[in-house]
């Protein structure tokens, strides 16, 4: 994971092409539902060097994936494009490309010198017939999924006002070798690396706020005891050992709290500790079983699971004031929380049929909406960084693997199709910037 942390050496330039309509919003992408615009995106264009390592065809795969994952384009069939090459400004013939039907067009066009790449994009407005803007990006060739997933997040921010996921991370629980260890990936599923690997049972990753820590639940000396590792140095900690329980634990949005469940009196209860471990509070406890905390983005509530009623359904406990409240009201089995980055919903897992399935639902309970169907188990729910993409585990195919799908009906798109279960993810925040 270290090689993730050297963003400055893999992209060394990042320069703005002239553009025009800055300010300008193109795509809506908070609205219920999204209308997928048509997208020209001709082949990729060697404008420099010679291309050995088929650095072009590699990257126009990642393209493609990214621009089918951010979910905003209907990309167009390229048999009959009127126009071939790298297209700059004065060249775009705007009247054929709208007699072909297109709303966008994107030109990307690269070049290899050495160990050097650098690519560029120009992106332009069929229907209004204009240049919209463009960057052009330098780096080694061995970080070539960062600098596409780096320039994929500015075409969608350029469109829609905010940067896409792609420079993002999911962590997440995989027994692919016997154990369960801890790895992460990119969003498209590619780069994966291990995170742990201590040959013990290794649960609940979840991130710190600044993407360079993740903590997790690790059984190798006989208890749940709750972790942190340090990314840039694979610096491992103990943060919390307390017999029976620490698990599920959480960073507050802040990063000066972590909320995890520990074994209470009568049942498992959530506690905030420092993360030092050293200051310890209970925040939710009673008779009842409690769990699976899960912050609200400015911290001054937590979202959680509890048995109170006699069946698992999800809380909300404002911290300020003290009072509780419960926002699913339908089905007998509600579990895994995850707060939008945007406060606007809840996710979570709930029993329909006899399997479980994605839902979201207001904080205040109101708009409960189910987003997965079919015959298979989807669980273990988590945001995005933009609070539309939602990355989930399903074992459809038998074994769990990870997928992702979005507020708007987009995918599902299975990003993990290796030996065994993957589950558990957890979507890091924007790490590359």
């Amino acid at each position: 994971m270290k090689k993730a942390f050297v963003v400055g050496i893999v992209i060394l330039l990042v320069l703005p092409l002239p553009g025009k309509g800055k300010g300008i919003v193109y795509i809506d992408i908070d609205s219920a539902s999204i209308r997928l615009y048509r997208l020209a995106f001709p082949p990729l264009t060697l404008l420099q060097g010679v291309d050995r390592w088929g650095i072009g065809k590699r990257a126009e795969a990642i393209i493609w994936k990214d621009l089918e994952i951010a979910h905003l384009f209907h990309l167009m069939d390229r048999s009959g494009f009127p126009q071939k090459g790298y297209l700059q400004e004065r060249l775009i013939k705007y009247d054929l490309w709208r007699d072909r039907g297109a709303e966008f067009l994107l030109s990307v066009g690269y070049g290899v010198g050495g160990e050097k790449v650098f690519f560029e994009f120009r992106l332009y407005d069929v229907v209004r017939g204009r240049y919209i803007g463009g960057r052009r990006y330098r780096g080694n060739r061995k970080g070539l999924s960062l600098i596409i997933h780096r320039m994929m997040d500015d075409i969608v921010e350029i469109l829609t006002g905010e940067k896409g996921i792609f420079c993002t991370q999911i962590a997440f629980v995989s027994n692919r070798t016997g154990n369960k260890e801890i790895y992460s990936m990119d969003p498209d599923g590619e780069n994966l690396e291990p995170i742990t690997r201590n040959g013990s049972i290794n649960l609940s990753p979840s991130w710190s706020p600044d993407g360079r820590r993740i903590l997790f639940t690790c059984f190798r000396r006989r208890n749940p005891d709750l972790y942190e590792i340090h990314l840039p140095t694979g610096r491992v900690r103990l943060v919390s050992s307390a017999v029976g329980l620490n698990a599920a634990g959480v960073y507050s949005p802040d990063g000066r709290r972590i909320a995890l469940m520990m074994r209470g009196k009568e049942g498992t209860d959530i506690f905030a500790i420092s993360p030092n471990g050293k200051r310890k509070e209970k925040i939710v406890g009673g008779w009842a079983n409690e769990a699976s905390p899960t912050w609200s983005p400015d911290g001054t509530k937590i979202a959680f699971v509890s048995d109170r009623r006699g069946t698992p359904q999800i809380y909300v406990k404002d911290l300020r004031k003290g009072t509780v409240s419960c926002v699913t009201f339908e089905g007998g089995y509600n579990c895994s929380p995850a707060w939008s980055p945007k406060g606007d919903w809840i996710a979570y897992a709930g029993r329909v049929g006899g399997r479980f399935q994605i839902f979201v639902v207001r904080p205040d309970g109101s708009e409960v909406r189910m987003l997965t169907e079919g015959d298979a188990d989807h669980e273990d729910p988590t945001w995005a960084p933009d609070g539309r993409h939602i990355a989930y585990c399903c074992n459809r195919r038998g074994n769990y693997d990870i997928y992702i799908i979005t507020l708007q009906g987009g995918g599902p798109w299975r990003i993990t199709s290796m030996k065994g279960d993957e589950t558990e993810p957890a979507w890091s925040p924007r790490i590359f910037r």
